[in-house]
């Protein structure tokens, strides 16, 4: 009974080899699999302005995109583009013959859930500030009509959900917004409490350099 037990278990050589080609070949396609799902995303999404225009020159298109790494990182990426041909509104909302430049940008999330934002990983623009809950903000200087702002990046361990953005100068059509007549961004899958997202337009000195803008061109 012994001797027919040990040939029952044996097991031929090439059946051997073949399980460990097979073994190879199905680790081979899993690993092709894994790189093929790496995330690269772009696209543009429109801020209406202050009067829920989405359309025109007086609207704001954001370009952006969203990149995954080998090592799992997401590298989020945002270009203000202001349109030519955009231009000051008066207090009635009829258009001046001034140029509207575009002075800072703003994304809505929350930077302290662990992940969502690689600490010192904010990079663009002539100031950048993280908010914390409410976001990440960027000073742009003047992006005036006609012309783009540079790349405004960040890295997350999070993938990406839609979430607000905003973008400001200190006369109409500002501020330009996601909500409620624009186009939302892809941002980390953390959002803040609705409503709380637009206080990162009011970063550290944004609200005295606006202000002063404002007053120079009175």
């Amino acid at each position: 009974m012994m001797a027919s037990s040990k040939r029952s278990m044996k097991i031929h050589p090439k059946t051997i080899i073949a399980l460990a080609v097979g073994a190879i070949l199905l680790s081979g396609v899993l690993g092709q699999t894994a790189q093929a799902v790496l995330l690269n995303e772009s696209g543009t999404s429109i801020l209406a302005d202050s009067l829920g225009i989405n359309t025109g020159p007086e609207a704001l298109p954001i370009s952006w995109s969203v990149v995954e790494s080998a090592n799992l990182v997401y590298t989020y990426t945002y270009t203000v583009n202001n349109p030519l041909g955009d231009v000051v509104l008066d207090n009635t909302g009829l258009p001046t013959l001034t140029p509207e430049p575009v002075d800072a940008f703003s994304v809505g999330f929350d930077t302290t859930v662990p992940g969502a934002y690689i600490a010192a990983s904010q990079t663009g623009g002539v100031f950048d500030e993280n908010n914390g809950p409410v976001g990440l903000f960027w000073l742009l200087g003047s992006v005036n009509p006609g012309t783009s702002s540079g790349p405004l990046s960040f890295l997350s361990d999070l993938p990406p959900t839609l979430g607000n953005a905003n973008a400001q100068d200190a006369n109409p059509p500002s501020p330009w917004s996601s909500y409620p007549d624009g186009q939302q961004v892809p941002v980390p899958l953390t959002v803040p409490e609705p409503g709380t997202w637009v206080l990162v337009a009011m970063g550290t000195g944004l609200g005295v350099f606006l202000r002063g803008r404002k007053q120079g061109r009175r």
